[in-house]
């Protein structure tokens, strides 16, 4: 009985420590997910006014940008001008601005065209 009961008090320990490294691994991944940043994944609706108009899974966002915002293309340095509408970009916001500034903008490949349905 000794030996069916230590097998049992195993298992409950195995349980324990995986389901405490689980919590502990959920925890840490938010700390290091974003890097003190924000990011706006979509494509560019329009721009206008230092201000690009990004449209997310969840809906258009606003992103200001000014004389520090870095936008690249392929690790590169890119224009305004490339950011034309229907370009995918990803914009990386510091965590802590709050008016949406964005410190870089990494443009993407351009949105694939709408076939209405077509295979």
């Amino acid at each position: 009985m000794k030996f069916k009961s230590a097998i049992a008090a195993l298992k409950t320990l195995d349980r324990r420590v995986a389901l405490s490294l689980a919590v502990l691994f959920v925890l840490a991944v938010p700390v290091f997910a974003h890097g003190g940043f924000d990011h706006v994944i979509g494509n560019v609706v329009k721009v206008s006014n230092n201000v690009v108009t990004i449209k997310t899974s969840t809906g258009n966002v606003d992103v200001r940008l000014n004389d520090q915002t870095e936008i690249t293309k392929d690790k590169l340095k890119a224009q305004l001008t490339d950011l034309a509408p229907g370009v995918r970009v990803v914009v990386d916001i510091p965590e802590d601005s709050t008016n949406k500034t964005a410190h870089a903008i990494k443009i993407g490949a351009s949105a694939a065209p709408d076939h209405g349905g077509h295979q």
